[in-house]
């Protein structure tokens, strides 16, 4: 397990309204997200606890961040490095909770509620219990910083290294058909299936599976051709040449990267949230087509 040490975050901390008696040795439930004034659909538990006067933890669905914070006076709270866990794989969710703590710059604290915001973002937590005894997690983030946690390697798949997508490669098993949609889904050092999929006009899609796949290795399968012919078209009218070429949040820990080409564009999504809502729709079809390939090729 990798850790990711973030760059220090100064808050401004505006209406207190409540002691910080009340922020130190609680926990603090993510009951809100707004990014840009859109709501963000909440879908799983993310937790705020602050552990001690001087540190706290942010707990995602899969991973966890540690960090260091120090109130000074009545207004000012200042936030150090803070390192976060790299399993995969973390909800959207989680990940834009993490985007938007880089953006906020004030805090509003109730005795019930804490609320972080900018201009772009706006979190609510709600408090949930109080500690026991304020712990110290210094040994706890310790480990999560000197723990490490296999990545792929030529040792780990007798099928094959990390592939890069942006290197042309031939195999005598798969036959070009004519125009193509290209699926690659990368490992990462979690359990994230890394495969490349080529969706064919006919109905034709040839698969290989790689790192941690659960179907090893390099098959075809025939798919109805009106399925291919609706998932083409969706393609044919979606202008994909005037999609950017990489949509990213930098700061976001580990995170499974998708490439999908067509008609010679090749295109990074590795924040899909950060995409336009029309490439968002388009790799969501996309990927319900690959879904019941790998399902048709677990039946074999």
């Amino acid at each position: 397990m990798k850790t990711i040490v973030l760059s220090i975050l100064v808050l401004t901390l505006v209406g207190c309204d409540a002691s910080t008696k009340e922020f130190v040795g609680s926990s603090w439930k993510v009951t809100e997200l707004k990014v840009k004034g859109t709501t963000v659909a909440v879908t799983n538990a993310v937790i705020l606890t602050v552990t001690s006067e001087s540190e706290f933890t942010l707990k995602l669905d899969a991973n966890s961040c540690f960090g260091t914070y120090t109130i000074t006076g009545e207004s000012n709270i200042q936030l150090g490095e803070m390192a976060c866990t790299e399993m995969c794989c973390d909800s959207e969710f989680s990940r834009a909770v993490v985007s938007a703590m880089h953006k906020v710059s004030n805090i509003k604290q109730h005795k019930k509620s804490v609320q972080l915001f900018s201009d772009d973002v706006q979190i609510t937590f709600e408090k949930i219990k109080s500690l026991e005894k304020p712990s110290n997690m210094t040994s706890e983030r310790k480990q999560a910083v000197t723990k490490g946690e296999k990545i792929p390697t030529e040792e780990t798949t007798n099928v094959g290294k990390f592939e890069n997508p942006n290197k042309t490669k031939t195999s005598d098993a798969i036959s070009p058909k004519g125009e193509y949609i290209e699926l690659y889904k990368s490992p990462c050092k979690g359990t994230c299936e890394e495969f490349t999929m080529k969706f064919y006009k006919d109905g034709t899609v040839h698969y290989i599976g790689k790192y941690n796949a659960k179907v090893q290795g390099t098959h075809t399968v025939q798919l109805a051709e009106s399925k291919s012919e609706s998932i083409f078209k969706e393609f044919e009218e979606s202008n994909f040449q005037d999609f950017e070429e990489l949509y990213d949040e930098p700061m976001i820990m580990d995170l499974q990267n998708t490439y999908v080409t067509y008609q010679g564009k090749k295109i990074h999504i590795r924040y899909k949230v950060n995409a336009p809502k029309k490439l968002q729709t388009l790799l969501e079809k996309l990927e319900t087509q690959a879904n019941e390939v790998l399902e048709e090729l677990k039946k074999q």
